[in-house]
């Protein structure tokens, strides 16, 4: 109240000049100056008063006025008050005339002041720049206002009517807020009609803008009491600067705009505010709490709302908000909650209701969005801002979305957390309140896919941090829905299941629901559902379809084979490629954009075919399965597990490849194999070749176009596998091994079949005829235990039929051969034609270049030509006997035969029959040699005898044209390695000869005995006392030492000796040596035969006849034909 203070000093200081002037204006003189500045000094010896000039004036009427220029108060320390540039004050006559000075009206300008709030909310006044102590202090400016009441009631003010103050510049500083503000220009006028006071300013705020906001405001009361009226216009003000005066605006903070409008209140008689009234008119701005949030852009709001102190609610008759986001009305209250009684506002808690709901923004909505109404419950804290939603409940046709959760800015941005939930919308309508600049991609699969369905329990909710990108999270279930999963496949109808999106990543799920293949029919899609792992990815996010399938096996391949997957035609494959109901589970991932081409779509299924009928697959065979499993891939398509193909148990896999290479498929596994699964195949081997039941593994390649292509093997277990022919079986408990191969045509072929096992290795191939019957099974080689190495054909007579047997050459050992150990079937069989290279019979005896036709029923019997070591040629037969064979030997030239042999030299012509008969299981054979008509020449053994016994003639005899004997017979065993000569004899008619001992086959050592007899044609007239070759008299011998040159020992006294006691004079003949798999021999072999004859007679069957139908394979009979006959036979 300096201000008035001084006005009154100086008023009264000048006013005893007054009365001596009228008229015009006068300035008062130096002197009147000074002492007038005494008089003030005395009256206010705290301050120092100065002016410049002073004007007084008299007008008509006798109304005294003075003006007073350049007026400036300062403290005595010379610190400055107050100052301003010009005073000018009227006194009322009457009571100056009685010595009293009172303005009547007073005018002030160039008055600056200094208007401070501390931080408890308390105002001060101080004039000037506000270095001096405050001229008033009041709790809030309309009580400080209300000071000026008090001092007009004071004497010297009683007359005053008028007061102005034109150029006022107040400075007013809020510790409050911690800002300060700037009017300049302002106008204050104060008038006083009796004890009615009104105040009234208009003044120009500069708070940093581009433009000045303009305030005008208005007081008024009855001096003396305390009750007021106030009131408060405004235009352009800054929110922020609102804000900042009073609690009750506070909420303002958070707008960036400029703000018109008008507050009233007042002063209640009991000293307190009554009640305050606002009208609020916002311009464009945005709300944006701190300059780190996103701004938040509106185009205007309006605002009606009353305040009461008392119980510190506010009450807002309207709120209307127009932007380009959202448009609408809303009404309701809000409680305020301070820090402390007259505090700044820490919290706002209001309950509102929204109507008239319009959501606009071009870049998400195409066509406005109405909403019918909502109601909400917040609380709004201000240091830091946040908005706590209690309940935000949004009705829209006939619906209820229900949010909760926060706003807050944050330093570094905004942090939004909200939640929401909604019984139930239609699909249509959840998209048209989805932003399209929101989540685009999902809404746009979600409109170009959801066709149509109810969703029910909506969950959403909003996640965002200053620091991160938005998070939404959605969840909901729908029911009756039509859904597609993917552009190119059937739609997905009755589906019901969930959907939601966390985190970015957003999951369609099927609980139930089906979709229509293009061919085969429904195909149930329970417990599928469709992906995005990252739906914020712009150009072509990625998204995977895990699919779970129910149907026919016809309807999955059919969903498989759409574009792009494309896997049926892919494989080259038909979609009814089978029969049947497929279980299936996989993944679809592919990117979401135009234009995908399939090598970007990876696809990955596995399951289960069950009752599955095909003749598809392979070509002419049907295969059927009761499960198999699937995996199907970009690369291809695998079947696995067990299967009947043509009725015969498989397992294993089929893999067909899926693009390149798709021509080809392969299936690789175990099947059943016996003689059902040959002839399921049309493989026909020879009766009898199979029986029993084993495994293979089988390897079958297809290709279209082409028959398909197979490959066998078993180890034969299980399997009895046998070739009667050779004697040869391999018994099921044994391994073995069996390789085929070949082509699965309407007329298989067979390319390699290989067989091992029991002693056996064969391979060779197999040509089949019409209707799978075998035309040829042609060996290469066939190798049997250490007795048979050949090449071998064995040749179809006809389906069921035994085969023939054909021997291209080869090798075969009698002394270990096995003809005849099987059983004999006694079926007729068509003759085995052979053909070899060499038959060994002994060590050092074997028939080369033979030919020969062999009946097989009982064992190898038949007839054959060869030549004797590759020298003399020979007939002969071979029998079944003791499990190997027996052989006859015929030809017309013994000699040649002996030294082919290797067994005589010495011999010369001679018709020879020789018998070979098995013994044990070894190479041995008991032997009977016939020989007639034969010459023995240089022998050195005879040669010896001869000389010892000196018959002179037989010498010369032997060393001429040889001795001539008619009859030659031997008894032996032959082992690999000694010939056991048990009984021998050869008679002529110059000489007879017994003998018998052994020959050491490979050392060349004979020791030998008998008796020689010469002259026979007389002597032998005793034989019948004698052995055969022995005469009435004669001499035993001794032959020992090298065959080739023996020692001779004779007994002459044997010659004095009848032939009947000439035993005395030697040893028994020799014991038969024992042989493996063989009876202890006896002293001699066990021969019944019959000596040749030219009338022979035949004991036992003739070779049969080969049938019409086999190879002809020229065979000349054996001459002479001399059959033989033996024990067992």
């Amino acid at each position: 109240m300096w201000l008035l203070a001084v006005v009154l000093v100086l008023s009264t200081a000048t006013a005893g000049g007054i009365i001596y002037l009228t008229g015009r204006p006068i300035t008062t003189p130096e002197w009147l100056q000074q002492r007038i500045e005494t008089r003030i000094a005395e009256a206010l010896p705290q301050v120092r008063v100065q002016f410049g000039e002073m004007t007084l004036v008299v007008d008509k009427g006798w109304r005294p006025r003075v003006r007073l220029r350049d007026v400036a108060v300062n403290a005595a320390s010379g610190a400055e008050i107050v100052r301003f540039n010009e005073l000018k004050a009227s006194f009322a006559m009457r009571p100056l005339l009685d010595g009293l000075v009172q303005p009547r009206d007073i005018a002030l300008s160039g008055v600056f002041v200094t208007l401070r709030r501390g931080t408890n909310g308390r105002v001060s006044l101080t004039a000037g720049t506000g270095t001096a102590a405050p001229a008033s202090e009041a709790a809030s400016i309309p009580q400080l206002i209300g000071q000026v009441d008090r001092l007009l009631a004071t004497p010297a003010l009683s007359a005053l009517a008028r007061a102005e103050i034109r150029a006022l510049t107040i400075r007013y500083e809020d510790a409050r807020s911690k800002r300060a503000w700037t009017i300049d220009g302002g106008r204050l006028l104060l008038a006083r009609e009796g004890d009615d006071l009104t105040i009234g300013a208009d003044l120009a705020v500069l708070s940093g803008g581009a433009e000045a906001a303009t305030l005008s405001a208005n007081y008024t009361s009855r001096i003396g009491e305390h009750a007021a009226e106030f009131g408060v216009s405004f235009e352009g003000v800054a929110a922020s600067d609102i804000a900042a005066q009073a609690p009750v605006f506070a909420w303002l903070d958070v707008l960036r705009a400029p703000i018109s409008g008008a507050v009233r209140s007042g002063i209640e008689p009991s000293g307190r505010f009554a009640p305050l009234n606002a009208t609020l008119q916002i311009g464009a701005g945005v709300v944006q709490p701190n300059n780190q949030t996103t701004p938040i852009p509106f185009d205007g709001a309006r605002s009606y709302f009353s305040y009461d102190p008392a119980d510190q609610v506010l009450q807002f008759d309207e709120v209307s908000v127009q932007s380009k986001w959202i448009t609408g009305l809303a009404s309701g209250s809000a409680v305020l909650g301070t820090a402390g009684k007259g505090g700044p506002l820490t919290d706002l808690v209001g309950q509102f209701n929204l109507r008239d709901l319009v959501a606009s923004p071009r870049s998400f909505y195409a066509d406005p969005v109405t909403l019918e109404e909502a109601d909400v419950d917040f609380q709004l804290s201000l240091n830091p801002f946040r908005v706590q939603l209690g309940r935000l409940q949004i009705s829209d046709q006939g619906q209820t979305l229900l949010v909760d959760g926060e706003l807050a800015a944050e330093p570094a941005g905004w942090r939004i957390a909200l939640n929401g939930w909604m019984d139930g919308i239609r699909p249509e309508r959840i998209l048209s309140l989805w932003p399209e600049g929101i989540g685009f991609k999902t809404r746009k699969w979600l409109t170009e896919n959801l066709i149509e369905g109810t969703l029910q329990d909506i969950d959403v909710a909003l996640r965002r941090t200053p620091d991160a990108a938005p998070e939404v999270y959605l969840a909901f279930d729908y029911q009756d829905a039509s859904v597609r999963f993917m552009k190119t496949m059937p739609p997905v109808t009755q589906g019901r299941g969930h959907m939601s999106i966390v985190d970015k990543r957003l999951v369609v799920s099927l609980d139930s629901g089906q979709v229509v293949a293009p061919q085969g029919g429904a195909v149930t899609l329970a417990g599928s559902s469709f992906i995005m792992p990252d739906i914020t990815v712009k150009d072509g996010p990625p998204a995977v379809i895990r699919l779970e399938t129910r149907s026919t096996v016809t309807a999955t391949l059919a969903l498989l084979d759409v574009e792009p997957m494309r896997v049926m035609q892919k494989a080259k494959l038909p979609i009814d490629l089978m029969n049947g109901r497929a279980a299936m589970e996989g993944t679809i991932a592919l990117p979401l954009k135009k234009g995908t081409k399939p090598d970007a779509i990876n696809y990955h299924f596995t399951g289960d075919l069950t009752a599955v009928k095909t003749e598809k697959l392979i070509k002419g065979r049907r295969l059927t399965a009761s499960k198999i499993a699937v995996n199907v891939d970009n690369r291809a398509l695998n079947l696995s597990g067990a299967a009947q193909l043509d009725g015969v148990d498989v397992k294993g896999a089929w893999a067909q490849p899926i693009g390149p290479g798709a021509s080809k498929s392969r299936l690789e596994g175990q099947l059943a194999l016996g003689p059902d699964a040959l002839e399921a195949f049309n493989i026909s081997l020879p009766p009898g070749t199979i029986a029993g039941a084993g495994t293979a593994d089988i390897t079958l390649d297809l290709q279209k176009g082409s028959v398909p292509r197979f490959a066998l093997s078993s180890n034969l277990r299980g399997l009895k596998v046998a070739v009667p022919q050779l004697s040869w079986v391999k018994p099921a408990a044994s391994a073995g091994k069996f390789e085929l191969s070949g082509t699965l045509g309407p007329v298989p072929q067979v390319e390699r079949l290989h067989v091992e096992g029991a002693g056996l290795s064969a391979t060779g191939s197999v040509s089949l005829g019409e209707g799978g019957t075998m035309e040829r099974l042609r060996f290469d080689r066939v190798r049997l235990g250490d007795w048979l190495d050949v090449p071998v054909d064995l040749v179809g007579q006809g389906k069921g039929r035994p085969v023939q047997v054909v021997l291209r050459g080869g090798a075969l050992d009698l002394r270990r051969a096995e003809f005849g150990k099987s059983k004999p079937t006694g079926q007729k069989t068509p003759p085995m034609q052979v053909t070899l290279d060499q038959l060994r019979i002994t060590d050092t005896i074997a028939l080369t270049g033979l030919r020969g036709n062999f009946d097989t029923a009982r064992g190898l019997d038949g007839s054959f030509e060869a030549r004797i070591n590759g020298t003399v040629p020979v007939q002969g037969r071979v029998l079944p006997q003791n499990g190997r064979s027996a052989v006859q030997l015929l030809s017309s030239d013994a000699g040649g035969v002996l030294r082919g042999a290797g067994l005589l030299n010495q011999v010369a012509g001679g018709q020879l029959s020789l018998i070979l008969l098995p013994v044990g299981t070894g190479g041995a054979f008991d032997g009977l040699l016939t020989v007639g008509d034969v010459a023995v020449k240089d022998a050195p053994g005879i040669a010896a005898l001869v000389n010892a016994v000196s018959v002179v003639g037989l010498v010369n005899e032997l060393n001429g044209d040889g001795i001539y004997f008619d009859e030659v017979e031997a008894k032996f065993r032959l082992t690999p390695n000694r010939l056991t000569l048990t009984e021998a004899s050869a008679v002529g008619a110059s000489l007879g000869l017994s003998m018998d001992g052994v020959y050491a086959l490979d050392s060349g050592m004979i020791d030998m005995q008998g008796v020689i007899s010469p002259v026979y044609l007389l002597n032998g007239i005793g034989s019948v006392l004698t052995r055969k070759g022995e005469g009435l008299i004669g001499f035993n011998y001794g032959l020992t030492g090298p065959a080739k040159s023996p020692s001779v020992s004779i007994n002459p006294l044997s010659a004095l000796t009848p032939g009947m006691f000439r035993d005395i004079f030697r040893r028994p003949p020799p014991k038969l040596p024992n042989v493996e798999g063989a009876a202890p021999a006896p002293t001699s072999p066990t021969l019944a035969t019959r000596p040749p004859s030219n009338s022979p007679q035949t004991t036992a069957p003739a070779p049969s006849t080969a049938p019409t139908t086999a190879p002809a394979v020229s065979q000349p009979a054996p001459t002479p034909a001399t059959p033989f006959d033996f024990e067992g036979r």
